[in-house]
């Protein structure tokens, strides 16, 4: 739809009101001009009637001088008329009041009867005419009796009477023009534009306005615009604080360290970032709630600002982590500084509601340009060196190096591997045999889990298993190793290995997991029960003691046998070997790789096994000499090196026929 201006539309609607005006003038000009025009013609018709009745009673063709004077005066006193003239049946004009038409032939004038002088055009008609009758004894002659009118005058009259209109027409259309003129412009085109200009460019508001409803327009688009501002203040706060501590957000936080690298670049000059993460942060929300966490969060902010410097940014980049940007950093040392003064004011305790809380929190620095040149590369490695800070036992701060991102690196490529491995079938039961140490022969086997990168081969355990634990993908992977052996004892039922006894770890993680009798339950059922040994390390058995005491004893109902996997070297307690049904107790390595310095503990562990009789099993056995000290000691089965490494089942058979003489 096309627009137009305010002032083209103010302007046709100011010629709209003055053409009607003029059209209202101009009818009345009409209306007035025809009551003229009719006085006149009454006039007239008033005249003509009082000379008919004149001459009617005083005519006399002898004697027309006596009337002479009587004419005159009747044409002197009417200005409409112009003439009287007489004119006899011979059409010969008898009387004229003009001298030079006295006397001559009215043959070719024709002139309107005085009867119809309403109907005629007054402006355009000369002459009016009537008859009256001049008996001479009987006989009587007609006589015409000829008005002349002066159109000259009757024009004059009508044209001053047009002029007069016409000027009080001018006279009130212009000052109307200027009333409405100076009415529209200051009271509706100049609000107008005052009012598209404020909401155009919002910044200076027009003085009140006499208008009532511009008025309200007026203070309507000011406080829409004193709400816009206070909205537009929000929102880049909002873009630039966190709401909850107004420290500065991460958005804004990348955009200061971008203009920071840009400073340094021309500077040659280093800076630090510090990532730091509140330790068990999530306990405080999930005990005390959000909004006592809000307050530690605010809390805390407000540390970080007395404890860093003037010129360095506080962020807090999401939940309980926080960012510090430490500009023109001369060395390590001045980072130091830093971290201890952020450890010490944290460490301060808390105190909400008459109660006091500590905080504690794990720290990473990340220097420019030694550890990345922007923003998301020195950000990510503050985060490395942050969570080795937590673990190594967190409350303390660690720097970033080149060698704890490889490790990072290899625990990323290690998760990326694990998270298809069970898919694809990347993990395979390794067998290291377990053998009789007087007959030299394999009566058992532990399964040893292995995981075959396609590229990189056979990786150790001690590489992935921790990261399982973390991730709790051992549930899964604990599960597939339960099923895989019982699977594998199943197997070897119609071989030689029929009566092989063996053995699977199962991490205290599986453990507690509710389903896992059940599950456990489900595998047996292929196999005979007893074939199966379940080792634990004593760490499983630390927390909740009681129930762990009775799921062990129904896992014995179930046929299997327990082993107490590297007893020694943790929280070993005589009174538990008593209360748990196990079968098996295992010597650690360590214990054999110094069997000399540790020889009465050996003795010990073994005599212990023998009263309460419990299978030794020494693991780690790697020389003859190790061998022939066991065997002085009489453990009855040892594990390692000696007779073999760990070996897939094809290769595990193999050796056990050549270790028991089968052919």
């Amino acid at each position: 739809m096309k627009t137009i201006s305010i002032k083209k539309f103010s302007s046709l609607v100011l010629a709209f009101i003055l053409v009607s005006v003029f059209l209202l003038f101009y009818d009345f000009y009409l209306k007035e001009k025809h009551i003229t025009e009719t006085l006149i013609q009454t006039n007239l018709q008033t005249a003509a009637l009082n000379l008919n009745e004149f001459l009617r009673k005083n005519f006399d063709p002898a004697h027309i001088g006596t009337i002479t004077s009587q004419l005159d005066s009747r044409l002197v006193s009417n200005k409409t008329l112009s003439s009287i003239e007489i004119v006899n049946e011979q059409n010969k004009i008898i009387y004229s009041s003009l001298d030079y038409t006295k006397g001559r032939s009215d043959q070719n004038r024709t002139c309107m009867p005085i009867t119809q002088i309403m109907q005629s055009k007054l402006d355009t008609t000369p002459c009016y005419q009537f008859a009256i009758e001049h008996f001479e004894g009987l006989v009587g002659h007609d006589y015409k009796i000829i008005l002349g009118i002066d159109l000259q005058y009757i024009y004059k009259i009508l044209t001053q009477e047009a002029q007069q209109i016409l000027e009080v027409a001018l006279f009130f259309t212009f000052i109307l023009f200027l009333i409405l003129y100076f009415s529209l412009h200051n009271y509706i085109i100049k609000p107008l534009e005052a009012l598209r200009n404020y909401a155009y460019y919002s910044e200076y508001s027009p003085k009140e306005f006499i208008i009532k409803e511009f008025e309200s327009i007026r203070y309507s688009l000011e406080m829409t615009f004193k709400r816009l501002k206070t909205e537009q203040e929000n929102l880049y706060n909002l873009s630039t604080k966190d709401p909850l501590t107004q420290l500065y957000n991460r958005n804004d936080l990348q955009s200061q360290i971008k203009r920071i690298i840009a400073s340094s670049k021309r500077s040659h000059k280093k800076f630090a970032i510090i990532f730091l993460d509140l330790d068990n942060f999530k306990n405080i929300n999930d005990s005390l709630g959000h909004h006592f966490g809000d307050i530690v969060l605010k809390r805390i902010a407000n540390y970080l600002r007395n404890a860093i410097r003037e010129n360095d940014v506080p962020a807090r980049i999401g939940g309980d982590e926080f960012l510090v940007v430490l500009p023109d950093t001369e060395n390590e040392h001045s980072v130091i500084e830093v971290l201890n003064r952020i450890q010490h004011h944290i460490a301060a305790p808390i105190l909400i509601q008459k109660e006091r809380y500590n905080i504690t929190v794990s720290m990473g620095v990340a220097i420019y340009p030694k550890d990345g040149k922007d923003f998301n590369t020195l950000l990510k490695h503050a985060d490395i060196a942050m969570y080795n800070a937590k673990a190594l036992g967190k409350n303390n701060y660690q720097f970033f190096t080149d060698q704890l991102n490889k490790s990072v690196q290899e625990k990323i490529k290690m998760q990326t591997l694990l998270a298809t491995a069970l898919e694809k079938g990347y993990f395979e039961l390794f067998y290291q045999p377990k053998v009789d140490i007087n007959t030299n022969t394999i009566t058992g086997c532990e399964a040893l889990i292995r995981l075959v990168d396609p590229q990189e081969g056979i990786i150790a355990p001690d590489r992935f298993i921790p990261i399982v634990e973390e991730n709790g993908m051992i549930i899964a992977i604990g599960e597939w190793i339960i099923k895989e052996a019982c699977e594998q004892i199943q197997k070897w039922q119609t071989t030689p290995l029929k009566n092989i006894k063996l053995s699977i770890n199962v991490s205290g993680v599986q453990l507690e997991e509710r389903n896992f009798l059940e599950m456990l339950e489900e595998n047996l059922s292929c196999i005979e029960s007893a074939k199966l040994d379940i080792e634990l390390t004593e760490s499983v058995l630390i927390r909740e003691f009681d129930e762990k005491i009775k799921l062990l004893h129904e896992m014995k109902k179930l046929g299997i046998t327990l082993s107490l996997d590297d007893f020694g070297t943790g929280y070993s307690s005589l009174s538990y070997l008593r209360d748990i049904p196990f079968d098996t107790l295992k010597i650690d390595k360590s214990f054999i790789d110094t069997m000399q310095e540790n020889r009465a503990f050996i003795n010990m562990i073994i005599g212990i096994s023998q009263d309460l009789k419990l299978e030794v099993v020494a693991e780690g056995v790697e020389t003859q000499q190790q061998l022939e000290f066991l065997k002085e000691m009489q453990c009855e089965i040892y594990q390692g090196y000696l007779c073999s490494k760990p070996l897939p089942a094809h290769q595990f058979e193999e050796r056990f026929r050549e270790c028991n003489h089968i052919s």
